[in-house]
């Protein structure tokens, strides 16, 4: 299927996208915690995704309903003109070969007990019929593609640094040439020192293999520094979508602007003449949702339409979506 705009060919497309948890208040009373709730996207082949916002405003939730980690509560999914909901569970299962994610721990997600060579020849030996040569063979090429020495196949998770551990991570995530990687948050737990390197890792990759990603993160520069389009969500939502240098040159959603005008910059002539945004109180509970825009609690510019009302995801400019009743065009 192809964007009759964009003229690019559509991997995903996520549409009402919905993920509510019930839970406990009291002995008696339940109360629903709306994680995710209705959000629409695409994803083109060949490019990077990023998704971006503060904890809990459902960014991995999403990743993990993507796939089929968690079921989702409503909306649809279509993975490469497939709809999630029309396949049966054997086809779900031959599916996920094409679906595969990159965690955000890598020493929580690699099993202690097994070699590196087991756990990156792992998918191969569920989803293929390959010989044990050419497994062997495949494992190598994969450690050398994400810059780990053969002579490592031998070892435990311990035995590696965390950076290391990642790499490994991604090497099981690519084993089996998937269309789509969703990377959760994959540089989060490293040392700084070593974040560049992984994602210019996986920029690599992306280009040697063809490779889709999505790019989850709470951090704008990680973002910026991979994606081609960025989504901003916001207490379930996303509020605004659009390209990563529209996005920096010209956010449009107050909440948007603030988190990029949090983001340091060297040159002062920019810094001192940049919009910014500074936004007071917490962040509410997905429980106990305000009416009508999600953020007009925090926002210096909300009316009383934003309090009653709740702003739809459109298309203020071509390739540009804000879910705001006063874009903040520059």
């Amino acid at each position: 299927m192809k964007d009759v705009q964009s003229q690019k060919n559509i991997l995903l497309d996520v549409q009402g996208l919905k993920k509510y948890f019930e839970i406990k208040e009291g002995f008696f009373k339940t109360q629903l915690l709306k994680a995710v709730d209705e959000i629409s996207f695409r994803v083109y082949e060949g490019e990077t995704l990023g998704i971006v916002g503060e904890s809990g405003c459902g960014k991995s939730t999403t990743g993990n309903m993507l796939i089929h980690l968690i079921e989702k509560t409503g909306g649809t999914i279509v993975f490469d003109g497939k709809n999630f909901d029309d396949l049966t569970a054997e086809e779900m299962r031959s599916l996920r070969s094409d679906i595969q994610m990159i965690f955000q721990d890598p020493f929580s997600s690699l099993n202690p007990r097994m070699k590196v060579k087991e756990i990156i020849s792992e998918p191969i030996r569920t989803h293929t019929n390959k010989s044990k040569e050419e497994i062997e063979q495949d494992v190598y090429n994969l450690m050398e593609a994400v810059g780990l020495d053969k002579s490592y196949a031998n070892r435990y998770p311990h035995e590696f640094s965390g950076g290391q551990r990642q790499r490994i991570g991604i090497a099981r995530a690519i084993a089996l040439r998937p269309k789509l990687v969703i990377c959760d948050e994959p540089i989060s737990a490293l040392d700084v020192s070593i974040q560049a390197q992984i994602l210019n890792l996986l920029m690599k990759l992306q280009k040697d293999y063809q490779l889709t990603f999505i790019f989850i993160a709470h951090g704008l520069p990680a973002v910026k520094y991979i994606s081609d389009r960025i989504a901003v969500m916001y207490l379930g939502k996303i509020v605004e979508i659009t390209t990563r240098d529209q996005l920096f040159e010209k956010p449009l959603h107050p909440y948007t602007v603030s988190l990029v005008s949090a983001v340091p910059l060297p040159d002062p002539t920019i810094r001192d003449v940049r919009k910014r945004i500074i936004l007071e109180g917490d962040v509410p509970s997905n429980v106990h949702l305000p009416s009508g825009c999600r953020f007009h609690t925090r926002c210096p510019f909300a009316t009383e339409k934003c309090k009653m009302e709740s702003p739809e995801l459109v298309e203020h400019e071509q390739g540009h979506e804000v879910a705001c009743f006063y874009p903040l065009a520059n």
